[in-house]
């Protein structure tokens, strides 16, 4: 597969989407990442600006499955290269996302907006509030309810550090009435607009409103962060099954998206076709 810059991506891929074009799915992890390639076989690798992204084949759709990494400057910055670089008929934010909202893990959440928050402690909105794309939300929500899956609808916000404490969470929640919250969808949405590209946001619910996180995670995403993060763990060895909860809580919400992106996949192309 080449692997050369970006000049020559796209040659020769197979059509997708309402426009010919592929079907851009982001998310955050290599875990979260590996739930959507469970479902979509990826059977080939490009490189873009640096930027490693898994190119598959479903039917008559063709998907890009790329990570971002964690953060709302990560994730920019790789969907800038992206989509500067590839056509696409539609972008996708996925992955793993705080409910705030009653909610059980697991449960999927469909975004109807997303923007950025701001201000830890007096939450504001950002200003770049994105909509999804609503015919392709519809179809999301179709294929999820024909599933039978449960789903939560609304405002998705991300933030530029992880929300670990329930309180903190409960207050953003009521300056914001958002239903989920992540770190990247904003980020992804906003380079979506400025392409002109339909977005949407689906995501699988790893913790919820009303329960702590094991420790502040913000420690690992900073510069010495792994060292400080562990020192965390070793002051508080009762975090340990706090950890245990959340990996299985995060596997819960794994195989859960992978049954969605299964179901997707089945899916008519017609039901999931953007808005223009």
């Amino acid at each position: 597969m080449n692997s050369s810059p970006a000049s020559s991506i796209g040659a020769g891929y197979p059509p997708s989407g309402s426009s010919g074009n592929p079907i851009a799915i982001f998310a955050a992890t290599r875990w979260e990442l590996q739930a959507v390639r469970r479902a979509l076989a990826a059977d080939r690798v490009t490189t873009i600006a640096g930027v490693r992204c898994h190119i598959g084949q479903q039917g008559d759709r063709t998907y890009w499955l790329i990570q971002t990494g964690v953060g709302p400057l990560a994730a920019g910055a790789v969907a800038g290269k992206v989509l500067s670089a590839q056509a696409m008929s539609l972008v996708m934010s996925t992955g793993f996302a705080c409910a705030l909202v009653p909610a059980q893990v697991g449960d999927l959440i469909v975004g109807t907006a997303v923007s950025s928050v701001h201000g830890e402690g007096a939450w504001t909105m950002g200003d770049n509030r994105v909509l999804c794309d609503g015919a392709v939300r519809d179809g999301i929500l179709t294929v999820a309810r024909d599933a039978g899956m449960v789903v939560r609808t609304g405002t998705v916000v991300s933030s530029g550090t992880v929300v670990w404490q329930a309180e903190e969470k409960r207050r953003l929640q009521r300056a914001t009435e958002a239903t989920g919250l992540d770190m990247e969808s904003a980020a992804v949405a906003a380079v979506a607009q400025e392409r002109g590209l339909p977005m949407a946001i689906v995501r699988t619910v790893s913790d919820l409103v009303d329960e702590d996180l094991p420790l502040d995670f913000n420690l690992f995403l900073r510069p010495t962060g792994w060292i400080k993060g562990m020192q965390a763990i070793i002051v508080r060895p009762s975090c340990l099954a706090g950890l245990n909860r959340l990996r299985k809580q995060s596997r819960v919400a794994a195989d859960r998206l992978t049954e969605w992106f299964q179901r997707y996949a089945e899916t008519d192309r017609k039901s999931l076709r953007p808005s223009r």
